[in-house]
């Protein structure tokens, strides 16, 4: 890791609440989003009829009340444990990956995609910014990731019967969107939409 690269790694420390805790917090519960697919397909029913809802109608309500936390959040300029300085301006991380997971659950043809497509952001993004603060250039760090979500899409088609190209054509496609630096949204939620949105396209080709 160059001196630029150890500079602003460090400064990403100091700008996240709970400084070095705050940004392990942030890693790990990046990380822990992987089980919300293993919780929602298997249980989804019985969460929505213990409120009397369809896991559809559930999905939506648990939408809307992020758009709301995160209303209330950036009308008092809060940040909370493992989140950057800037996002008491800005909608954060968490909420864009929040959301986008949602969405993922509403609208993804089944857990056959929605599963590679979670873990590939939970798992993919984290490793793509350790691995950028290490002395890897940034060509092999961008070629081992996509072979970590390759693994991914292909441990899916083994598991579930889809196709293996899904993995070859969205492996790299989610690793070049997290390059895209647009200020309306966060890459937690380009990582996951834009391969959905491929997906959707697709399956209604």
């Amino acid at each position: 890791m160059d001196r630029h690269d150890k500079s602003k790694h460090s400064l990403n420390i100091k700008n996240t609440k709970g400084n070095v805790y705050g940004y392990i917090g942030r890693r790990l519960f990046h990380v822990s989003m992987a089980v919300i697919p293993f919780i929602y397909y298997p249980f989804g029913n019985q969460i929505g009829a213990f409120f009397h809802m369809s896991p559809y109608l559930f999905l939506l309500i648990l939408l809307v009340l992020v758009v709301i936390l995160e209303t209330l959040r950036l009308s008092f300029r809060i940040t909370i444990f493992g989140q950057r300085n800037y996002e008491a301006r800005q909608i954060s991380a968490l909420a864009w990956g929040t959301a986008s997971i949602i969405l993922v659950l509403l609208f993804s043809p089944g857990p056959q995609y929605s599963i590679p497509l979670i873990w590939s952001f939970a798992f993919g993004d984290p490793l793509l910014g350790e691995l950028r603060r290490t002395k890897i250039p940034t060509i092999w760090v961008e070629l081992i990731v996509v072979i970590f979500i390759l693994a991914i899409w292909w441990i899916a088609a083994y598991w579930f019967g889809i196709s293996w190209w899904w993995g070859i054509f969205l492996a790299p496609i989610t690793v070049a969107v997290e390059w895209l630096d647009l200020k309306w949204i966060d890459d937690n939620a380009l990582i996951l939409l834009v391969p959905l949105i491929i997906i959707l396209i697709v399956k209604a080709w």
